[in-house]
């Protein structure tokens, strides 16, 4: 029976191994969008595109928000951390005040947003509308990055506090003291006149405003103590 010396046995597989490795080399060649024989280049992958553009994005820093709304990323997997600009957190994104309309119905819906009244003190009384949103600079995210995002409160605070006008009506609301404070300049001044409906209207007023019937005149709410 013959043998196999161990020469032979280490020179057969040092030629197994260059033979793996020149098709490993052409395989891989063949695979390079470099190759000639591929025909023209394509364009550039669409993962590595919109890394480029999400750091151009971030580090046009002289173009302000309008570079990143330029930018607008491809959502594709739901598993990847990549989501979509409307679905980021409130501290990810910075959103407009309600547009007043000004009671403008028709404006309201025509364009399907805005409050057409402010104010009101239940739940139920206070109306609701959609702002326009921005992601903030630097914040990765796919899809437009402006957007609009819904059930946002119209309420708004100009500085009037609850406690500060009912101890004005109390104490200097036979003067109008409190409707002038609170922009009811009208009537203040016919309850100045009569010096507080001599007592009655003093009554009625301290009565309106612990009940809400007696709010500041812009529809804006009473600002809150924290």
């Amino acid at each position: 029976m013959a043998t196999v010396a161990p020469g032979h046995l280490l020179l057969a597989a040092q030629l197994l191994l260059l033979l793996a490795a020149a098709v490993a080399a052409l395989l891989a060649a063949s695979a390079s969008p470099d190759n000639g024989t591929t025909g023209p280049p394509g364009p550039p992958d669409s993962g590595t595109g919109e890394e480029a553009a999400a750091e151009a994005g971030a580090e046009g820093g002289s173009g302000g928000n309008s570079g990143n709304n330029s930018t607008v990323l491809e959502y594709r997997d739901p598993r990847s951390p990549l989501v979509l600009c409307s679905f980021l957190p409130d501290e990810f994104i910075e959103c407009d005040d309600p547009v007043d309309l000004l009671g403008n119905t028709t404006a309201y819906q025509e364009q399907g947003y805005g409050c057409v009244k402010f104010g009101g003190q239940a739940y139920n009384e206070v109306h609701h509308t959609l702002v326009h949103c921005t992601a903030l600079k630097n914040i990765e995210c796919a899809g437009p990055r402006t957007f609009r995002r819904g059930n946002v409160p119209c309420i708004k605070y100009t500085g009037h506090y609850f406690v500060t006008t009912l101890l004005y009506s109390f104490f200097l609301g036979c003067f109008g003291v409190d409707r002038f404070c609170l922009a009811h300049t009208g009537t203040a001044v016919g309850k100045l006149l009569t010096l507080g409906g001599l007592g009655i209207w003093w009554f009625v007023d301290l009565i309106l405003l612990i009940t809400g019937g007696l709010m500041p005149s812009d529809g804006s709410n009473w600002c809150t103590y924290y």
